[in-house]
């Protein structure tokens, strides 16, 4: 099984601007080696000859609707009280690398 130190969870956390202390650092190693342990054990499952599921459910499900339009505003009101707007779109600063 592969571990992942205590620079790994930092410069994850570093890269997705999470403030992380050691004890929290700590408690995701555990975590994530539970996670890790988990997929082992789900791995050595025999799938052979196990059809994929498109669908999770069997039986059609009654909580899904056709999606109506109602309630359009034009793109001029949605964008009215955007900040930033280029090429007709909310312009906001980068927040990833």
């Amino acid at each position: 099984m592969e571990t992942f130190d205590e620079a790994y969870f930092k410069k994850l956390a570093h890269d997705i601007m999470f403030d992380v202390n050691e004890e929290e650092v700590k408690k995701l190693q555990e975590e994530f080696k539970v996670l890790l342990e988990q997929i082992e054990v789900l791995d050595e499952i025999n799938t052979e000859g196990v059809e994929e599921m498109i669908y999770p459910f069997e039986a059609d499900t009654a909580f899904l609707r056709e999606d109506v339009v109602e309630n359009v505003i034009s793109q001029e009101d949605a964008l009215a009280n955007a900040a930033s707007v280029r090429a007709g779109h909310v312009h906001v600063p980068k927040v990833v690398k």
